[in-house]
């Protein structure tokens, strides 16, 4: 609830608001009651005219407005068509290395004067191509080029690197061209950059804004390129890799952006302002060209015309800002509405004071009796006698006399005879009767009068003699009623009184100006929040608060305030007592005294600086959704209700639809090829059911470059609607994903999945045959070799006692082959075996007890060596099969006895742990060890380091593929002289419970 202080100070403005109102309105309507057909006359002729010229108008506006959107149009289809010729120069270019083993400076200066540039297409810098060079052949070719004729040849910058691409060819070679012989463009991030998409894509990319090499300091402009590469033997390569491989170079051409644009607009748009931006973001660094110093983009204040257009040129975007010029406007048919607004308003105004001065003269016969019978005043005429012979109605309403009762005696006998105290006015002192015979003139002279009834009456008197022939005659004596105006006097006091106890008392922050900007009065809230006292705030001192900055702005405003005697509002930062500056909204309001005369403003104060913190939050998140919106990697538009027009699409839904323009046109209107395509219906169910649709890999036949060829895509599509208060569908929202490159890749992937498929089933059948033929083969060669084993010792036998030591030699030999070869085929034949138990039934074991079982086997070896054998099983079960976990064991651990050093006892560590989703077998041993860089040797088929220990080399190999074939790996760790750590990862968790010991 408001104090009552506030209640009453508002309800006094109020009133006081409503009584200035309601005197301003009678005075306004007797006014148009005395000239009611003056008024009629003018407001006739000055509405017609108000009508002709805002139709006149209307249509020179909507023809300029036409006109300059066709203008803008025309300049950015110049721009993109001129771009598009370049783009074609350069596949020309292209063309000339294609249809040519190699191309000469001489053929590519041929080719460039050929073609007639600067006749033709004006505006390109020259066309050139860059080489692609390896760091070896860099040498040969700084010298294949100095022969050429370039002595200081050179690739710059001459940094070190792998790649290097030089520019060797470009036409005009002039003084401006020659500078960028040599230069590695590749160098530069943001040439570097449209280089890469060219050589990935195979087609033209443009670079950003660059600073060109040709740039010699003078007349600097902004600059791009445009690039097109050429791959080795001409070769068009699908893959990315081999489109990376197989670069050759890159045909190119150089652009300086204000000479491209004079070329294509010369004179024909110097109505317009053109501004172009490279990129999305129209920031100041973006600018590529203006026509003008000044960037109207950027400007506060907009022009009334003009317009924004997207460009997409070889993978790079441009935005196009149009402004039309002041002179665009200047025509006959826009200065026309202004001539018949100026003429219109002449003749009505003619017309307004002709019957004006007739109605004036019609009144002036009978003004001076109609001035006496209605002035507000008395007015009295009195005789040398001091008798009244004259008096107005308003005197005979102020006394109660009429003129015949009045003129009966002196007039100081009928109305100024007595004090207000009683006692006897006597008539040698009433200085209205003295006025005459003193010729003495009167003015405002306070006194008080009675009335018929008796009653005494607060007057001020003006008395002024009149003189014929020299002599005085008759007094005139004007008498005003000031008794309300006491009142009114001692009321404004009292009001003086309680207006500074509201003002002390109000939530804000007040202060009292006269007509000279002077403080004279301050509230007790301006004290606090300035820290000033009474005396340092009144007369200037507002102005020692005011931001230093801000005063400029506000005296301006206070001026045309006080020249206009209006108010004003203005927001300004004022220093707080304790320095800190705060944002305050300042109003004014004009000020004025009884009689209406203009006597200052009353200022009040509220501080907003919260709330200027708040609207810059909102206008920063403002722009993020508006950046948002224009940046997301999606379509996105917004249709309203109401006619399903376009209210919104961001620049990637216009350039699905070739740029075509959306918004104000309805979907029909827009896009007529979607039409039977489904869509529209989707998007009218959800304006009547109000629910969204979501379609996912929607097929559309899409008129992406507006020239009626359709071409089909695939889209992900979210219509959400939008609601309003009522619940109802007001817009909206289409979202959509263009996936066609995914599905055509999914399409394409089961295609291939499938061609996989068979070759899959081949190779097994493959893999199959032939581990059969080699099981058949160690199978069959098993007793051809038993039978060479048998005549071998057969004839050691026969032959015993006879054989020379060099036969005893060789004999033994053939034993050993033949030994080697049943090991051989032995193995081989476990090869095979490995292969068809790779899908072995997996079943819970234990660690100790295979190991156990493997120990039965190499015991010999173990109590030959007297190895140590320490074990630490931290996981001691494990879900494998049986002959793949035995074989792993058996490999690793008869390796680290066979393989130890001869003159150190073996210690193998053997030792199990979890790591992660593996069981991890670690088996450590003291032995020989391997150099550094063989350790994948070591697992490579019939593969040994160390010769003088039997074997074949097929037992790690045997192991490393269990081991993957079921989802593990091996790792080894090794060092020459120091021993061996082989880690088996087996992928599964252990198995905890118990393993009955009699399966092992």
């Amino acid at each position: 609830m408001l104090p009552p202080a506030v209640v009453l100070r508002k309800a006094g403005v109020f009133l006081n608001g409503l009584f200035i109102s309601f005197m301003k309105l009678s005075k306004l309507l007797a006014f148009v009651r005395e000239y009611l057909i003056a008024i009629s006359s003018f407001l006739l002729i000055f509405l017609l005219t108000l009508f002709i010229y805002s139709e006149t108008k209307k249509k020179a506006l909507e023809r300029n407005e036409k006109l300059f959107e066709l203008k803008a149009l025309q300049a950015t289809q110049a721009l993109e068509l001129r771009m598009r010729d370049y783009t074609q120069i350069l596949v020309g270019a292209k063309a000339l290395f294609v249809a040519s083993d190699t191309v000469t400076r001489e053929d590519w200066a041929q080719y460039y004067s050929t073609l007639k540039l600067e006749e033709n297409y004006p505006g390109i810098q020259g066309v050139g191509y860059s080489h692609f060079i390896n760091s070896d052949e860099l040498p040969a070719h700084i010298k294949r080029l100095r022969k050429e004729g370039f002595e200081d040849y050179a690739i710059r910058p001459d940094t070190p690197r792998a790649n290097y691409t030089s520019i060797i060819y470009l036409e005009p070679l002039d003084k401006r061209n020659r500078r960028a012989i040599g230069y590695d463009m590749f160098s530069d991030s943001v040439r570097r950059s449209a280089m890469q998409m060219a050589r990935d894509t195979r087609k033209p990319a443009m670079s950003g804004k660059v600073r060109l090499v040709q740039e010699t300091g003078v007349d600097e402009q902004a600059g791009f390129l445009i690039y097109l590469p050429i791959y080795e033997d001409n070769a068009e390569p699908e893959a990315i890799k081999e489109r990376q491989r197989l670069i050759k170079g890159f045909v190119y051409s150089p652009f300086r952006a204000k000479d491209l644009m004079m070329a294509i607009w010369g004179s024909n748009y110097n109505d317009l302002d053109i501004e172009v931006y490279d990129g999305t973001s129209l920031g100041k660094n973006d600018l590529l060209y203006s026509t003008d110093s000044v960037l109207h983009y950027h400007d506060a204040k907009k022009r009334e015309l003009d317009m924004l257009n997207t460009l997409s040129i070889s993978n790079q975007t441009w935005r196009l800002y149009f402004s039309a010029k002041p002179s665009f406007a200047r025509s006959a048919d826009t200065e026309l509405p202004y001539f018949i607004l100026l003429g219109g308003t002449i003749i009505s105004l003619l017309m307004f004071f002709i019957i004006w001065s007739l109605i004036n003269t019609r009144r002036s016969n009978s003004l001076k009796q109609t001035i006496t019978d209605n002035a507000t005043a008395a007015l009295f005429m009195m005789d040398a006698e001091g008798y009244c012979t004259f008096m107005n109605p308003a005197a005979e309403e102020m006394t109660g006399y009429t003129l015949e009762e009045i003129k009966r005696k002196p007039l100081h006998n009928m109305i100024h005879h007595t004090r207000p105290d009683g006692r006897p006015y006597p008539i040698e002192e009433c200085p209205l009767d003295r006025a005459l015979p003193t010729n003495n003139n009167m003015r405002s002279h306070e006194d008080v009068f009675i009335r018929k009834n008796g009653e005494f009456f607060s007057v001020t008197v003006a008395a002024h003699p009149i003189i014929e022939n020299g002599l005085p005659t008759a007094t005139i004596i004007e008498v005003r009623d000031i008794t309300e105006e006491k009142r009114a006097q001692q009321a404004i006091i009292e009001s003086e009184a309680r207006f500074r106890t509201m003002a002390d008392n109000a939530p804000v922050i007040i202060s009292i100006l006269d007509i000279w900007k002077q403080s004279v009065y301050v509230n007790r809230q301006w004290l606090d929040f300035s820290g000033q006292s009474f005396e340092d705030s009144i007369n200037f001192g507002w102005q020692q608060i005011i931001h230093p900055q801000d005063l400029p702005g506000f005296d301006e405003q206070y001026n045309n305030a006080l020249a206009s005697e209006s108010d004003f509002s203005v927001e300004v930062r004022m220093r707080r007592h304790d320095g800190q500056y705060r944002w305050m909204v300042v109003t004014c309001t004009p000020r004025v005294g009884a009689d209406g005369e203009f006597l200052g403003h009353i200022s009040s104060a509220i501080d907003i600086t919260d709330i200027k913190e708040a609207d810059r939050k909102v206008k920063q998140n403002a722009e993020l959704l508006q950046k948002l919106f224009l940046e997301v990697p999606a379509l996105v538009g917004l249709v309203r209700a109401s006619d399903q027009q376009y209210l919104l699409a961001n620049p990637l839904y216009r350039k699905l639809f070739g740029h075509r323009l959306l918004v104000g046109k309805t979907l029909r209107e827009a896009h007529p090829e979607l039409e039977y395509q489904g869509i529209f219906e989707e998007i009218k169910k959800v304006f009547e059911t109000g629910s969204p649709f979501v379609g996912k890999e929607v097929p559309l036949m899409v008129d992406s470059h507006n020239n009626g060829n359709q071409t089909q895509g695939y889209f992900n599509i979210v219509i959400q609607p939008l609601m309003d208060a009522k619940g109802k569908p007001e817009a909206v929202l289409i979202f959509a994903v263009e996936v066609t490159e995914l599905v055509k890749a999914r399409t394409k992937l089961v295609s291939t999945n499938e061609e996989l498929s068979l070759k899959n089933m081949e190779l097994l059948r493959t893999n199959n045959d032939l581990d059969n033929f080699v099981y058949t083969a160690s199978h069959d060669l098993k007793s051809p070799i038993a039978n060479m084993e048998g005549l071998s010792n057969l004839l050691r036998d026969i032959l015993e006692g006879k054989l020379e030591s060099e036969d005893k030699q060789l004999l033994d030999m053939l034993a050993d082959a033949i030994d080697k070869l049943k090991r051989t085929i032995a193995d081989l034949a476990e090869i095979t075996k490995v292969q068809k138990g790779l899908h072995a039934k997996a079943e819970p074991l234990v660690f100790e007890q295979v190991l156990q079982d493997v120990m039965l086997d190499i015991d010999s070896l173990a109590r030959e060596s007297n190895a140590n054998v320490q074990v630490d099983f931290q996981v001691k079960n494990l879900l494998y099969a049986r002959k793949n976990l035995r074989s792993i064991i058996y490999n690793l651990v008869s390796n680290a006895l066979k393989y130890r050093k001869p003159d150190l006892r073996p210690e193998v560590h053997i030792s199990t742990y979890q790591e992660g989703e593996y069981v991890v077998l670690r088996v450590q041993d003291n032995g020989l060890g391997i150099k550094k860089g063989q350790e994948q040797k070591l697992f490579n088929m019939f593969k040994r380091l160390h010769n003088h220990v039997e074997g074949t080399g097929i037992g790690l190999y045997i192991v490393k593929r269990i081991i993957e074939n079921n989802g593990g790996r091996i790792e080894l760790e090794s060092e020459l002289g120091q021993g061996t750590t082989f880690r088996v990862y087996f992928k599964q968790t252990p198995v905890e419970e118990a393993v009955n010991p009699q399966q092992v």
